[in-house]
């Protein structure tokens, strides 16, 4: 643990995961673990036990076994005394509490969709857009298909729970916010949570799926008839708008933007309960926010998918950590947007500038921009500072 400290304190200035993460109320034996466990998933981008141990051992300079590691990993992990999610939503909550918006609209973007570790694991999972990707806020891990328990992540009880839990967490610390729920096909059919949302008094896009159907006036002359929302008339590479369109037998009131573009073949049929002309736009953002996070969980960042976990439990703490890695990369990648002349003496930019346009663009994301500087510092022979405050500039 000296060797550790000594070894952090040389690539980190003043402050370390071990002084942020003891003002959280926890067992002092997990707060002591944490920093090194967290350290050592970045270093060795894999959420694998052996690789991670590999780190460890690397950092301990071999005073300690690796199967020790191994072991240590494992006990932490499964640890039914542990309960690293609820560390994971107090980082949420404070980091949320320093947050401030660049913009003056007050709007939250929120995605949340499902994603699958193999067939052991489902997670339900709801991302904040920061710039054009997103963090993790809220999730919930279920047990997979082969359990028969699959079906729990898609009901609507958990759903709401993590809506509301959303809600509330921005409306404590932003009272005046715009929250616009963003989410896929899946639930482009679900009235029930759309009436859900719109009684939270926030704003939904959804992408229905094309057999929905509308009760809708085709002609001035005759009467409504129902109608598949595929065959509403269509611009072919523009948008339609509609306002007041009655889904389903029950004849749920909502807008409709029909959008097509010549770059894809499939239109955007989009559901919402707002202004239409602005569904196309919004709905936009969840690529880059959800999809975004999962990727980098994933192939972009931690290799998810090679998890061999069983347990329900520990799968969830594994999780947890993951997502406190997510959040802190994102948040160094911002801190190097917001300071960006602070890095320059490194030789460390993540923008470009376009001869021709003269115009900034930027060239790595924010999430990916905090892994490689956090890299570079646990190879740099010299001590750089980077901040371990966890603090998220919407920039």
């Amino acid at each position: 643990l000296i060797f550790f400290t000594t070894f952090w304190s040389h690539i980190i200035d003043n402050y370390t995961f071990y002084d942020f993460f003891k003002n959280f109320s926890s067992s002092k034996t997990l707060l002591n673990f944490m920093p090194q466990f967290l350290y050592s998933i970045i270093d060795a981008e894999s959420i694998t036990y052996s690789k991670i141990a590999l780190s460890l051992f690397s950092s301990f300079n071999g005073n300690i076994k690796l199967d020790s590691h191994t072991k240590r990993i494992y006990r932490f992990l499964h640890n039914p005394h542990y309960n690293i999610h609820s560390i994971f939503d107090s980082v949420i909550y404070d980091v949320l509490s320093r947050f401030k918006l660049a913009h003056d609209d007050n709007n939250f973007h929120i995605s949340f969709d499902h994603m699958f570790d193999k067939t052991n694991f489902t997670v339900f999972m709801l991302t904040l857009r920061i710039g054009k990707q997103g963090i993790p806020i809220y999730f919930e891990v279920f047990n997979g298909s082969n359990n028969g328990y699959h079906g729990d992540a898609f009901k609507m009880l958990n759903i709401k729970k993590g809506i509301l839990y959303c809600h509330n967490l921005i409306k404590n610390f932003f009272p005046s916010a715009n929250i616009i729920f963003l989410a896929d096909r899946w639930f482009g059919n679900i009235f029930p949570l759309m009436k859900y949302i719109n009684s939270l008094g926030d704003t939904f896009v959804f992408r229905c799926k094309q057999n929905l159907k509308v009760f809708y006036q085709k002609y001035p002359e005759k009467h409504k008839i129902w109608l598949p929302i595929i065959k509403l008339p269509h611009l072919v590479h523009a948008s339609k708008l509609y306002t007041d369109l009655e889904f389903t037998r029950n004849k749920y009131v909502y807008n409709l933007a029909y959008c097509k573009s010549k770059d894809h073949k499939e239109a955007w049929l989009l559901i919402t309960n707002g202004d239409p002309k602005l569904a196309k736009a919004r709905y936009g953002y969840r690529f880059g926010s959800i999809e975004f996070v999962f990727k980098s969980q994933k192939t972009n960042g931690f290799y998810l998918e090679e998890s061999s976990i069983k347990s329900l439990h520990a799968f969830r703490n594994l999780y947890s950590m993951l997502c406190i890695i997510q959040l802190y990369l994102t948040c160094l990648g911002t801190d190097i947007s917001k300071n960006s002349k602070s890095y320059k003496n490194i030789g460390f930019t993540i923008t470009r500038r376009n001869k021709k346009t003269n115009n900034i663009y930027r060239v790595i994301s924010r999430f990916r921009a905090g892994l490689t500087l956090f890299k570079m510092a646990i190879n740099c022979p010299r001590r750089f500072r980077l901040p371990i405050t966890f603090t998220l500039y919407d920039s």
